[in-house]
């Protein structure tokens, strides 16, 4: 019975989004789970100068359609030719859920080996696999051959293996023009580490949540055992493995706070407890940090021409309150963005009023998150 929103009320509600992205510092940004509905939204904001940032909306193809692999590329090449607007709008991306969550009670993550029971014995429940291994080989083989980039969510082991499967096999040595990615990673097996680096896989991962907190340590650790927890993101793994890392917010389901999660990536810390940090020994340096949520996205998005700061590439910057390579680490996530440039044109400066207004807002958005209950939409920026 509640009316739907009226235009104005969404025009306002994507200014705020939009306003909230500059005034984190995101320059450029990943839309991991798009339709076509999403699509026109963002060609509306970008024509009339409300989103000056490049974006690629990865279009979702739900697990009934991943099956069909000559339907999938239909509607693909038909929201591709239906959409070639704007320069900055990039439609090279496909998004597909392998799989669900681990956490208890949900257990909806694909795993190589059970879960466990509360008192530690196994079950016979490994997770269900959305998309099985034969056909997302088939899903990927005709979407690569069309020029798609593939996005997949795998959170369990199983998930991962099922997309390096698909991946290893329209991989080509020499060849770099796709960059398929799998996202989440929560549990890698050890023996798929290098695979990533054979491959040309890039693994994108939301280090915000590697960190002791009650999904961890409550909703995980009694039901996946001490070995397989002393693996949960495993980013220093697949970095030493030669994998090429990107950073990802996972917002809106997790909020927008970019600061923190290369302050997390760094030192697995949750600072509102008093706990030893999450496998320790898979924190990132702080370049590598820095790197994977600037370069590392960069990378993921073909974006050769951001990502670092170097002569005759496009001046996408952002210019802080604090030096990030010098400060304690902590300090890291209290971090603010002064100036948000793009194409070296000021397109947020937080004193300003209207600077001041997108920081409360974004203040706001960052404080929000539906929480990790389902496999939900997830965003990367840099």
């Amino acid at each position: 019975m509640i009316p739907p929103p009226s235009p104005d009320l969404i025009l306002a509600a994507q200014k705020k989004m939009a306003g909230a992205l500059l005034a984190a510092g995101i320059t450029s940004f990943l839309d991991a789970a798009s339709n076509e509905e999403s699509v026109t939204t963002y060609a509306e904001l970008m024509t009339t100068g409300v989103l000056p940032q490049h974006i690629t909306p990865a279009l979702l193809v739900d697990a009934e359609l991943a099956r069909k692999p000559k339907e999938a590329a239909e509607y693909l090449r038909g929201v591709r030719k239906r959409f070639a607007g704007p320069a900055g709008l990039r439609l090279t991306t496909v998004k597909v859920f392998l799989d669900g969550v681990m956490e208890f009670p949900a257990q909806t993550a694909a795993l190589l080996d059970p879960y466990l029971d509360a008192q530690g014995r196994p079950t016979d429940n490994r997770g269900p696999l959305h998309v099985s291994d034969r056909d997302y080989r088939a899903l990927v083989r005709r979407l690569d051959a069309d020029g798609w980039q593939m996005h997949a969510h795998a959170i369990g082991d199983r998930a991962v293996r099922t997309a390096l499967n698909a991946y290893e096999a329209v991989a080509h040595p020499g060849r770099r023009s796709r960059r398929h990615t799998i996202t989440h990673l929560q549990l890698v097996h050890p023996d798929d580490y290098r695979r990533f680096a054979r491959a040309g896989v890039v693994a994108s991962m939301q280090l915000q949540w590697a960190l002791p907190s009650s999904f961890t340590n409550d909703a995980l650790k009694p039901y996946i055992g001490p070995e397989r927890y002393a693996r949960l993101y495993p980013a220093r793994s697949l970095a030493k493995a030669g994998a090429v890392l990107a950073g990802g917010s996972d917002w809106p389901v997790d909020p927008l706070l970019p600061f923190t999660q290369i302050a997390t990536a760094i030192d697995r810390s949750n600072l509102e407890e008093n706990q030893p940090p999450l496998n320790a020994r898979e924190g990132l340096p702080r370049t590598q940090s820095l790197a994977m949520h600037t370069a590392g996205a960069a990378h993921q998005l073909h974006d050769g021409n951001s990502g670092t700061v170097r002569p005759g590439k496009r001046a996408d910057l952002i210019v802080l309150d604090r030096d990030i390579t010098k400060v304690p680490v902590e300090d890291i996530r209290a971090t603010k963005v002064q100036y948000t440039l793009i194409s070296g044109r000021v397109v947020h400066d937080a004193d300003s009023p209207t600077g001041r207004a997108r920081v409360k807002a974004a203040q706001r958005i960052g404080a929000q998150g539906a929480g990790r209950v389902s496999g939900g939409s997830c965003c990367q920026g840099h």
